[in-house]
């Protein structure tokens, strides 16, 4: 796991986030900090974030915790006995069940993609993933700098964990929707998260982040 500062101003509040799988910070620097201090946890092919949250929250008079696609799995994974640190806990385009036919990615997808994926099929995903044109246009500019191979490792990996996970409760408080996800289908977001915490539907696809200025705007969040 590689744990990034994309933002270290000395703020009272700190924002942590867990990336989408393939991802870096690359793609989240389209958003200002919002008086947020903000570090930025990618790449699982392992689940060790390199730092002890119990010493971060010293540092900090709240912790927000946002989770965005595959990330909210893997937050859940991170910080299920410790979700107490948290002021907030928020689901951003993602759910508990990352592949499923039902509530996740369908499998047929995920399947194929873990299967085929090369440079073109990244950049498929990038198209699926960025919807219109301007967003996408917006993400190559600021896309991740890892190698094919580093991402098709770690999603081997999830594939792996995801097999043998046994749903815990959920964390989260809030869960942020795009109307026109093509990742982690809206349809099977809304099923899976009602009557588990309020949802809070936005306009946009499932890489949001073009619709915000800056952090603040998400933490702000609510039903």
């Amino acid at each position: 796991m590689i744990a990034h500062w994309l933002f270290n101003n000395r703020s009272r509040e700190l924002i942590l986030f867990c990336n989408g799988w393939g991802m870096d910070h690359h793609p989240l620097t389209v958003l200002e900090s919002g008086g947020y201090d903000v570090l930025v946890l990618s790449d699982y092919s392992t689940f060790d974030p390199g730092f002890d949250i119990e010493a971060l929250k010293s540092d900090y008079r709240s912790i927000h915790l946002v989770c965005w696609s595959f990330g909210v799995w893997a937050g859940q994974q991170l910080f299920a006995e410790r979700s107490d640190l948290f002021t907030r806990c928020i689901a951003l385009n993602g759910t508990l069940r990352p592949v499923d036919d039902r509530y996740g990615i369908p499998h047929q997808f995920f399947d194929a993609t873990l299967e085929n994926f090369s440079e073109s099929i990244g950049d498929r995903f990038y198209r699926r993933m960025c919807r219109p044109d301007h967003v996408l246009q917006i993400f190559l500019e600021h896309r991740p700098q890892r190698r094919v191979e580093n991402q098709k490792a770690e999603l081997a990996r999830l594939a792996e964990l995801v097999a043998s996970y046994r749903e815990e409760k959920s964390i989260f408080d809030t869960a942020i929707i795009s109307s026109r996800d093509m990742i982690v289908p809206t349809a099977h977001q809304i099923s899976f998260w009602q009557g588990r915490c309020p949802i809070v539907g936005i306009e946009g696809c499932h890489y949001p982040f073009t619709g915000w200025q800056d952090w603040s705007e998400i933490v702000a969040l609510h039903e």
